[in-house]
């Protein structure tokens, strides 16, 4: 719960932070973060997935990518994915301030809420047009798309580990095997 009176953090004081200090910002809050192993290997999974496709696409797959994007919300995404283009002014040291084409959250029970409704709610604030939400317990991808004009994510596909080998936006060279992603998920 966040106390009324207490001041927001701002993303100076998540840049005090130690180095090795996994924490987010989400609406002046500052989050500490924890993964679970099953999410770690989801990761490292959709990094390779995903990343070998970034020179075809003209992406740049970034794991762990801090991002800055208002005084009050500043997120370490599981993945982020930019156009090349738009990372040639970046700064060396904390948040990236271009903002991602594509984001991917992998779940972990610490983190179900804040990823679901209170980024999910942040992104579509700052239009970033693709969002996954991957779901190690349930075996699950669900892909949400901001079109031009709209405030709101639509939801524009639902896959799970029974659909096997799919190809979900932005990705169009990018075909997922479900069951290799989540071959390791209780």
């Amino acid at each position: 719960m966040i106390r009324l009176d207490a001041p927001l953090s701002t993303i100076e004081d998540l840049e005090k932070l130690p180095d090795d200090t996994r924490a987010e910002l989400i609406n002046g809050q500052i989050v500490m973060m924890s993964t679970a192993t099953i999410h770690s290997i989801v990761c490292s999974k959709l990094t390779i997935d995903v990343g070998a496709h970034q020179d075809k696409d003209g992406w740049v797959i970034v794991a762990e990518a801090w991002v800055h994007y208002d005084q009050h919300n500043s997120f370490v995404h599981d993945l982020a994915g930019f156009y090349r283009k738009d990372l040639l002014s970046r700064s060396k040291r904390g948040a990236m301030i271009t903002k991602p084409f594509w984001v991917c959250e992998v779940m972990s029970p610490s983190n179900w809420s804040n990823d679901t409704q209170r980024k999910r709610v942040i992104l579509e604030e700052h239009k970033i047009p693709y969002y996954w939400i991957v779901d190690p317990e349930r075996k699950t991808i669900q892909v949400f798309e901001l079109k031009d004009k709209q405030e709101h994510y639509q939801i524009i596909y639902a896959a799970d580990i029974g659909d096997g080998r799919v190809k979900l936006a932005p990705f169009q060279n990018l075909e997922l095997d479900l069951s290799e992603l989540f071959e390791y998920a209780l």
